[in-house]
């Protein structure tokens, strides 16, 4: 399953891969204004759900308004790394992070991982712990399900989640605490490299 790729590596990508994580028609924060987040640029490492994987990511802001994010896991047999294009925004109190996998372990992503944009929520702490959360599957299909959102969920895909709202109800959805409540437990916590 592609989660626990994403776990894995940005803490965000690579292990074994069927399903994509859940993805939107548009990027959050769209109708805000996507801008590069200077807190973000650097080099930070930390660890994905397992204290013991060793993850390193880090952010070069691009002249085009996105960010390109390395994510790499050192591990032997079960490392690699991986290259994402990021977009950035900021809804009320929340940060999130719109991600396309770019490549993983050197080969160019194709079909719906090169056209999909997966959102991500982040903090950085007053400690200076960046944390990051993956959407969580159940909790938007279940969103889906109940009409709190638009989107579908695709049953002969593995229950492939998207969410197909605009992005002005995406961006209001998103800023409530229905919204909040889809990211449920962090993926990874990094802190910066000095």
């Amino acid at each position: 399953m592609k989660l626990a790729r994403l776990a894995a590596l940005l803490c965000v990508a690579l292990c074994a891969a069927a399903c994509l994580p859940v993805t939107t028609a548009v990027p959050v924060g769209s109708t805000m204004g996507l801008t590069p987040d200077p807190a973000l640029a650097g080099i930070w490492k930390g660890h994905g759900q397992k204290l013991t994987d060793i993850l390193y990511l880090s952010f070069f802001p691009k002249d085009d308004g996105t960010i390109t994010a390395l994510a790499l896991k050192p591990d032997g047999k079960d490392g690699g790394w991986a290259v994402y294009s990021i977009q950035t925004a900021s809804l009320g109190a929340y940060k999130f992070m719109n991600a396309r996998e770019v490549s993983s372990d050197g080969n160019s992503a194709d079909g719906a991982e090169a056209q999909e944009v997966f959102p991500l929520l982040y903090r950085v702490n007053g400690d200076g712990a960046l944390v990051i959360y993956l959407l969580d599957e159940k909790r938007a299909a279940s969103a889906i399900k109940s009409g709190k959102i638009a989107g579908t969920i695709d049953p002969s895909a593995g229950g492939d989640v998207k969410i197909t709202a605009t992005a002005t109800d995406l961006d209001a959805f998103m800023q409530t605490p229905d919204g909040r409540a889809l990211f449920v437990k962090p993926l990874a916590i990094f802190r910066r490299e000095k």
